[in-house]
């Protein structure tokens, strides 16, 4: 079989692996150098081609050809492998990686994949190579909204719809509604059973719920949530979408366990969340710049006591900033940077509060929010925008913080 990838980052690279491992040819082509899609039997496509903007794409469309995610791609190739999906606008990587350290605690192969940055097709291509005895028990995938757009028989154990806000709206002609539709669709090939709603919905027929201080499994306390570092409203939600999950593999039992106590308390949710990344002159410095959206600020705001230097600004997806207004008390300041800067100042200055406008540079936003924090407060970098007006990505954007933080004087 003849198959082309349209996009040659990491994901259109492991297809092109993993179609060699099959046997079969596969070529790679981008839209900034090639301006006529080859002839194929099936293309896939990896999640950051965009279906509004590509060339190539369109070129696939009227071509008439199968056309997948390279998501899918890696699924139909998994050897029958149990999936555990998430999927949602904030939490999905941190989900993604508490479902797979408990089930790895729980005795289990297990790896993560997908949006987080592991293609699927490169497990794929990994576990084909391997003997029966080796092979991984359950894949944990991070699903993003691209990856689920040419998903026709993706079909995960289970899957879990964290939470649904405004991101993404400049991809879907159909604007926020269609983004939600194609995140529902996640559900298409689940069983009504396995289909998880995240605490942010009603659903009656969720096993897990936070109750006060505690997180209950079927009316049953299973942990101390200020046990863990998982208190913060969004992290509860973080963790009790988790464990549905990996309930739908592992004994119930395990979970009244101190065993599962154990792994709950010594995971910590990774980089660019929330991450204390300093203290300088009494300032503390968080960073969170994995928040690219406004839902995603509001949660990470609400989670200090202490007044908060706010440094937000980037890459506009054509996102509703407007819910930002509900957070302006809890700001001491606020300092916008990038591409959206006037959109996000416009909406804080209907709040109540003129934020400092730095233009395009974010080094002058840090020195801004720097001058204005004072001892007990916390500089926040939580952006609610994508980093690529000025960044390769939200790690690149992070790192650069965590830099200046670092070169501050003791």
């Amino acid at each position: 079989m003849k198959l082309v990838v349209l996009g040659g980052g990491i994901s259109g690279r492991a297809a092109v692996r993993l179609a060699e491992i099959r046997g079969d040819f596969a070529t790679i082509v981008n839209d900034s150098e090639t301006l006529e899609l080859p002839e194929a039997d099936q293309y896939i496509v990896s999640p950051g081609v965009h279906p509004l903007r590509s060339g190539l794409y369109s070129q696939a469309v009227e071509r008439g050809r199968p056309m997948l995610s390279e998501l899918e791609f890696g699924f139909e190739n998994l050897g029958g492998i149990p999936v555990l999906a998430v999927t949602g606008t904030n939490g999905k990587t941190t989900t993604t990686e508490l479902t797979t350290h408990l089930l790895r605690r729980a005795g289990l192969r297990t790896a993560f994949a997908g949006n987080i940055g592991v293609p699927l097709s490169e497990i794929a291509a990994a576990e084909a190579l391997k003997s029966p005895s080796e092979r991984l028990e359950a894949v944990v995938v991070e699903v993003s909204s691209f990856q689920l757009e040419l998903c026709r028989d993706f079909a995960p154990l289970a899957a879990v719809l964290l939470n649904l806000e405004s991101d993404h709206v400049d991809r879907y002609r159909g604007g926020f509604a269609e983004y939600c539709a194609v995140k529902r669709s996640i559900f298409n090939r689940v069983v009504s059973g396995n289909r998880i709603w995240g605490l942010s919905f009603s659903d009656a027929g969720r096993r897990v719920v936070a109750v006060g201080r505690q997180l209950v499994l079927d009316g049953r306390a299973v942990i101390d949530l200020d046990s863990t570092r998982l208190a913060a409203p969004h992290n509860v939600e973080n963790l009790a979408a988790a464990v549905e999950l990996a309930l739908r593999i592992v004994p119930a039992d395990w979970f009244y366990s101190e065993k599962f106590r154990a792994a709950a308390r010594d995971f910590s949710p990774g980089a660019h969340r929330c991450e204390v990344v300093g203290s300088r002159s009494g300032v503390v410095y968080v960073n969170d710049s994995k928040a690219t959206n406004p839902a995603a600020v509001l949660a990470a705001v609400r989670t200090f006591s202490t007044p908060v230097v706010l440094l937000l600004g980037g890459l506009d997806k054509g996102m509703d900033f407007s819910p930002l207004k509900s957070i302006v008390p809890q700001l001491k300041a606020a300092v916008c940077y990038g591409q959206c800067r006037d959109k996000i100042a416009g909406v804080l200055a209907a709040a109540g509060m003129t934020p400092v406008n730095c233009g395009m540079d974010f080094s002058a936003a840090f020195e801004a929010a720097r001058r204005l924090a004072g001892p007990g407060d916390t500089v926040l970098l939580s952006p609610a925008c994508a980093s690529f007006d000025l960044f390769t990505g939200y790690e690149a954007r992070g790192n650069r913080f965590r830099e200046l933080v670092a070169a501050l004087p003791e």
